[in-house]
């Protein structure tokens, strides 16, 4: 059985009045989601930035400057909870706290 020409071209006309209509929808979508994404992402790094800024006076407070050893602190800090981070801060001294976040040799059991 042989498809009539009429239809064949309808069916191509409704395929391309489709894509034509689907390609300004695919391009709203996909800007709608880059855009939702950077938001995120800039939340996500707002976030960090702030916790960053924390962590930063709340050792300047505790032990009057970030020297080296304290400033190697900040990063595993700012990957902890907030009150984790205040816990630790507060309740332990500086060699306390240097040695929490001392990096493990693997060749010590």
């Amino acid at each position: 059985m042989e498809l009539s020409p009429l239809y064949l071209q309808r069916l191509e006309e409704a395929t391309q009045r489709g894509i034509e209509q689907g390609i300004p929808l695919g391009i709203q979508q996909g800007i709608q989601l880059g855009i939702e994404q950077c938001i995120q992402q800039g939340i996500e790094q707002g976030i960090q930035q702030s916790k960053r800024e924390i962590v930063e006076s709340m050792l300047k407070v505790y032990f009057g400057e970030i020297d080296e050893e304290l400033s190697q602190l900040i990063e595993p800090l700012i990957q902890l909870e907030p009150i984790e981070i205040a816990r630790l801060i507060m309740q332990l001294d500086r060699s306390q706290l240097l040695a929490r976040f001392e990096p493990k040799n693997p060749t010590e059991s």
